[in-house]
């Protein structure tokens, strides 16, 4: 009987190990979706400077056109305009890996989630990032840019540029809060983790539907 109780104090310590380096692997995987998250919205930024740069030399070089025949000024306006389309496309291009590498470490930190749901670090950190709802489509808000390698199929004047550089200050305003709002919250919750692993389900459901 010593023998069967020896045994099964190591396999409760195994098994504790065990689930304690799960939860090790599911923050270092919410920490580097978090990381990665941040350098997004940095390059972000940075693509929102260039963006606004480009909009303002089209709108300098026509304003240089103004006094130009007016044939002629359609005609330098239109490879002025077409010119500075590129420079706005190649710049979306440019920065678009940062969204590429959101996407994949999301699906990373989803699949790890998903393999050790049974763990109530997996729910609230689920609910915490809202990974069931989260959508790469709510980071492409171009309305007449496209970030896509095909490029846009039309002229874009500075009117047109303005409009997508304003969407993408906004978005990057509130996407910045979120960020800041999932950091706290995950702080929050790893620092409270050793108290959290004693309590029944039902308390566990109540943390993550208040992490909301």
């Amino acid at each position: 009987m010593v023998g069967v109780s020896q045994n099964w104090g190591f396999h409760t310590t195994t098994s504790a190990s065990y689930d304690t380096n799960r939860k090790k692997l599911i923050f270092n995987q919410v920490n580097n979706f978090l990381k990665v998250k941040g350098g997004f919205l940095t390059l972000r930024e940075e693509a929102i400077k260039k963006l606004q740069n480009c909009c303002n030399n089209l709108e300098s070089s026509i304003n240089k056109k103004r006094n130009t025949i007016g044939s002629i000024r359609d005609m330098k306006t239109s490879k002025l305009t077409d010119k500075y389309t590129k420079e706005f496309q190649s710049i979306l291009v440019k920065y678009n890996d940062g969204l590429l590498e959101l996407n994949k470490n999301y699906y990373s930190l989803k699949k790890i989630v998903q393999v050790n749901k049974e763990l109530e670090v997996s729910l609230i950190t689920e609910n915490i990032l809202k990974l069931n709802s989260f959508d790469l489509d709510k980071y492409k808000i171009f309305k007449f840019a496209t970030n896509s390698q095909e490029g846009t199929r039309i002229q874009l004047n500075t009117n047109m540029m303005s409009e997508d550089i304003n969407s993408l200050r906004k978005n990057l305003n509130e996407l910045k809060l979120e960020l800041n709002q999932e950091k706290k919250r995950i702080k929050k919750f790893s620092n409270s983790l050793d108290l959290t692993i004693l309590m029944d389900y039902s308390t566990v459901h109540k943390i993550a539907i208040d992490s909301l």
